[in-house]
């Protein structure tokens, strides 16, 4: 693989983990957004280094805060989200196969439509939630979650109007990234097998992601979340606009 196209790729996904540690989101969003956009990968090989790299980066987390995982709000999510993963996952290999385009424009619109959910996001606490809205955010995220390796900004939307506290709605939703990686990676054999290419990627950002996980968690009593979070939804949301500009282009 070329230094120029290796180098960014680890910029962007040192980044990226920092972001997911200090906020508790982000991570598949801003990989698979800044990879689409440069080109650096195609999608299909994007998601599965995103499901790799996050299970690795939210594992080496939960896995010493597992008392902290909100568990009924856990189950939930996923009974909502691992059937519409499947879907989403058919979609992905449905679009890729002719549909680029297309599938490029979907997925700013997406991300777009993720930042102003977390936009939206009440800033009034409201009482532990109705089950049905941990099914249905588990059912969008799954489906986003199935096509982009994102399954977060729905169940972040309804995990962070919760009354519980920053710390149970971070690990909740890091042990939610966590297993939906895994079932994620088990569906890639029945689908686009990735090639060496990507597996040299995904074994040369291991350590860098473990680096990066333990420097946010290093950093994160010293940084506002609030700042994290505008940085964030700045980015991903600068990113969906020109994805959609440069695709609509395109297909015109």
């Amino acid at each position: 693989m070329l230094l120029e196209t290796l180098l960014p790729m680890l910029i962007l996904l040192g980044f990226a983990t920092l972001l997911q540690t200090l906020s508790g989101f982000g991570f598949g969003l801003m990989v698979v957004s800044s990879f689409t956009l440069f080109n650096l990968l195609p999608l299909t090989s994007t998601t599965f280094l995103v499901s790799v790299l996050g299970l690795f980066n939210s594992t080496s987390i939960v896995a010493r805060n597992v008392a902290l995982v909100h568990r009924k709000a856990f189950i939930l999510i996923l009974i909502g989200g691992i059937p519409f993963m499947a879907i989403g996952y058919a979609l992905l290999e449905y679009l890729s196969a002719g549909l680029t385009i297309w599938l490029n424009i979907l997925l700013g619109i997406a991300i777009l439509t993720c930042c102003l959910l977390l936009l939206l996001q009440s800033r009034q606490k409201v009482a532990s939630g109705k089950s049905w809205g941990f099914l249905v955010s588990g059912a969008l995220g799954g489906l986003l979650g199935g096509m982009f390796s994102t399954f977060g900004p729905p169940v972040v939307f309804q995990c962070y109007r919760q009354t519980w506290s920053v710390h149970e709605i971070r690990y909740t939703l890091l042990a939610v990234f966590s297993v939906t990686a895994l079932i994620r990676l088990a569906m890639v054999p029945f689908g686009t097998i990735p090639d060496k290419t990507t597996m040299l990627s995904t074994l040369i950002a291991i350590p860098l992601i473990l680096v990066f996980t333990r420097l946010g968690r290093a950093v994160a009593a010293r940084v506002k979340p609030q700042v994290v979070r505008f940085v964030a939804i700045i980015m991903l949301a600068l990113s969906g606009f020109t994805l959609i500009i440069q695709n609509a282009a395109l297909a015109l």
